[in-house]
């Protein structure tokens, strides 16, 4: 059974703990998707933000950060540690959020499905993945940060309003007009 442990800007007084989800975020997401780490921490205040660790006893397996607004909670970051991964631990987490979200309809972005691309075969299994733990394809992608992704939901479909009104509802505008979130039709 995991357990969790929120993430709040208290989190670089153990220095230990900070630096294992630092080197996992850093490692798990293309620079041109990575916010910047304090800029998250801040955001914890908020209510309707998430920054959750995850271990297996004291292993530490994974983080999840998530947005909600309006019943949709947005798993805008989600990785397990690479030697874990594939050991079932992704899927404990999603169950999770399941658990922790019974309510909402959660969505998420990967990236678009693109043969020509390098880690083609990586974005496919990923995909698979998000199938096999009850997740659909939208029939919309989005701009996000200047990158194309797809986006995926679970316990119900949402809408591009829903979908965008989670930004505009938990990003400051700086971070809005700098993210520039926009839909693909």
């Amino acid at each position: 059974m995991l357990q969790t442990k929120s993430i709040t800007k208290d989190i670089k007084n153990d220095q230990a703990t900070f630096n294992q989800i630092k080197q996992l975020y850093k490692s798990a997401f293309p620079k041109q998707e990575q916010a910047p780490i304090p800029w998250l921490l801040s955001m914890t205040k908020k209510d309707t933000v998430k920054f959750d660790a995850y271990y297996d006893d004291d292993v530490f397996v994974g983080i999840t950060y998530t947005l909600s607004f309006d019943g949709v909670t947005y798993l805008w970051y989600f990785a397990t540690s690479s030697e874990l991964r594939g050991k079932g631990y992704g899927s404990q987490i999603l169950h999770h959020l399941n658990e922790c979200f019974p309510n909402d309809r959660i969505v998420l972005n990967l990236e678009v499905q693109d043969a020509s691309k390098s880690d083609s075969e990586m974005r496919k299994k990923r995909k698979e993945f998000y199938i096999r733990n009850g997740y659909t394809l939208a029939d919309y992608s989005c701009i996000f940060n200047r990158n194309h992704l797809d986006v995926m939901f679970t316990h119900g479909a949402v809408t591009k309003s829903e979908f965008l009104s989670i930004f505009k509802h938990n990003f400051n505008p700086i971070m809005h007009f700098l993210t520039k979130p926009k839909i693909v039709d």
